[in-house]
């Protein structure tokens, strides 16, 4: 752990998880996700900047009346600058409804913030837990 003025990777990506937690997904995003960032969705380019994934996500996140955050299962790589994480928050609608996710998110960090994000569900989550991931997110082999 180093400081509040100079945290650690390890911290940063602890603080994300907080904020994700606190079913704070836009503000988890714009502390740590870097302008230029990639974000995929099961390999697939989703966005190519900040400001393209968050307009993409934003509407979603901002329709939802409450937010219950979740986050399991994080690893974290130092050496790397990698981490790996399930995504179980569920979010309200306004018709009473709950949408429940399950994604395994995987990140590379590079100078303080996320410079590439990839978002797994569904079957390809199941192949990354199962060929590994979860245990060595430095390992990351996409299959796009």
């Amino acid at each position: 752990m180093q400081d509040a003025i100079n945290p650690s990777f390890e911290d940063r990506v602890l603080a994300q998880v907080e904020l994700l937690g606190a079913g704070l997904p836009l503000e988890a995003f714009d502390v740590c996700f870097s302008a230029s960032g990639l974000m995929f969705a099961n390999d697939v380019l989703f966005a190519s900047s900040a400001e393209e994934g968050r307009k993409k996500q934003e509407p979603f996140i901002s329709a939802a009346t409450s937010i219950h955050g979740l986050i399991t299962d994080l690893r974290i790589h130092v050496a790397s600058e990698t981490c790996v994480f399930r995504n179980k928050s569920s979010f309200g609608t306004g018709v009473g409804a709950t949408h429940q996710i399950d994604g395994l998110c995987w990140q590379k960090w590079i100078d303080g913030r996320i410079s590439e994000e990839r978002y797994y569900d569904g079957r390809l989550m199941c192949k990354m837990i199962a060929d590994g991931i979860l245990s060595a997110p430095e390992e990351l082999k996409p299959s796009g």
